[in-house]
């Protein structure tokens, strides 16, 4: 009788150490989705906050301060009827880079930028 015992009570204990650990791998499971949704979440406010700073730095490209990659001697097709002469087209390129606070997460925008000017003639 008392083998009886004591054959349930290992048992028992067996049991519980599999529900045990069958418990502690579901939290494991558990926790990597939740970090692995929440990552994700991450990834895409900074590539939000990447496009909106590179949207908002287009503007700034009209200043002549900056300086062109590439200065065209005549312009694209679409302003050479008027254009001989009188509008001057420089290439520029604007690259946005963003990084998160802990360096895991990265965004990067890339843009091609023609800018045109209105040459005045002295005559």
């Amino acid at each position: 009788m008392a083998a009886v015992k004591g054959i349930v009570l290992v048992m028992a204990l067996i049991f519980l150490l599999v529900m045990t650990l069958l418990v502690s791998a579901m939290l494991l499971v558990s926790q990597l989705s939740h970090k692995a949704a929440f990552s994700g979440q991450q990834q895409l406010q900074l590539s939000h906050q990447a496009l909106q700073q590179h949207m908002q730095q287009i503007p700034q490209l009209a200043d002549a301060a900056i300086a062109p990659n590439e200065l065209l001697t005549t312009c694209p097709a679409e302003y050479a009827a008027w254009s001989v002469g009188s509008l001057t087209c420089e290439v520029l390129q604007l690259d946005t880079d963003v990084y998160s606070d802990n360096r895991y997460f990265y965004a990067s925008y890339s843009s091609v930028v023609l800018r045109k000017t209105v040459v005045e003639n002295e005559e």
